[in-house]
Formats: C-alpha cells, sequence, structure tokens
C-alpha cells in the first residue's frame, strides 16, 4: 500500500532568549505502511531550507523516527521520556544534536492522521530550545 497524501507541517520552535519561530507548509509526498510502521515521505524545499533532501517519517505506536538524506544527513528518534543524541551533517559540517522527547501522540492509519512531537532539542550539548512538530497526513482526493 502506497497512497499519494497531502502533508502539512506545522513547528513551532521556541529558542533560548525566549523567542519564538514558527514555520507551516504544505507539500505532497507518500504514505506506505510496513509492518506495523506507517512511513511518511516528502521532497523538502527551499521554504525549509533543506532543499535537495528527502524526509522520511518512520511512524509507530509509541515513537517516530524522522530520517533525512541529501544535502542534510540525519536520523532524530523520538521517544517519550528518553534522550537520544544523533549526528546532524550538513554540507557545512557536522553537529551533534541531543534529543529529549516530552510527548508523542500519533493518530494515523492508512487513509492519514496526525503526528505531534514535543522535544527539546540541544547543540553540543548547550541547549538549543523546545520545539513542536505537528504534522498532519491526509489523502489526495481525485
Amino acid at each position: 500500500m502506497e497512497k499519494q497524501v497531502l502533508i502539512t507541517v506545522n513547528s513551532v520552535i521556541d529558542g533560548t532568549a525566549g523567542e519564538s519561530d514558527k514555520m507551516s507548509f504544505v507539500t505532497e509526498g507518500t504514505l506506505s505502511r510496513i509492518n506495523d510502521e506507517y512511513i511518511v515521505q516528502y521532497q523538502e524545499s527551499q521554504i525549509t531550507g533543506l532543499d535537495g533532501t528527502t524526509t522520511t517519517l518512520k511512524v509507530s505506536r509509541d515513537s517516530v523516527t524522522l530520517i533525512r538524506q541529501g544535502n542534510v544527513d540525519s536520523m532524530m528518534l523520538f521517544e517519550e521520556g528518553k534522550t537520544h543524541l544523533t549526528d546532524y551533517n550538513t554540507q557545512y559540517g557536522s553537529v551533534m544534536l541531543g534529543i529529549t522527547t516530552k510527548k508523542v501522540n500519533v493518530d494515523l492509519n492508512e487513509s492519514g492522521g496526525k503526528i505531534k512531537v514535543d522535544y527539546i532539542l540541544e547543540y553540543n550539548r548547550a541547549y538549543g530550545g523546545r520545539n513542536i512538530l505537528d504534522v498532519s497526513v491526509s489523502e489526495v482526493k481525485n
């Protein structure tokens, strides 16, 4: 099963100085299911600053893995109450990220649904802010 879907991504980043940065975009992508995981995949664009990168969300009942491949390479694992370290590789170099997940909400099925992740980000062990990633997936109607 692979379906063409419309993906809406809303993200809010609360920075270290109390500022809040919001970004929202809509793109086309695919939704598929492999065993007990849903796979949401789309191409990044100039709007996100990640042009030339494919983003894949592997979604299970209680975790989300965000994988980016292309001009940016990274894998971020979100599991509620856990901290994971990962390398974030760009054409300009690499940085170590620490991701502490506060909350993961997944309501996804073959027709689409919602994914919401609330997490704290650290860059090279320095506090980078609290982020909320809110993704909606809906079938493309013909």
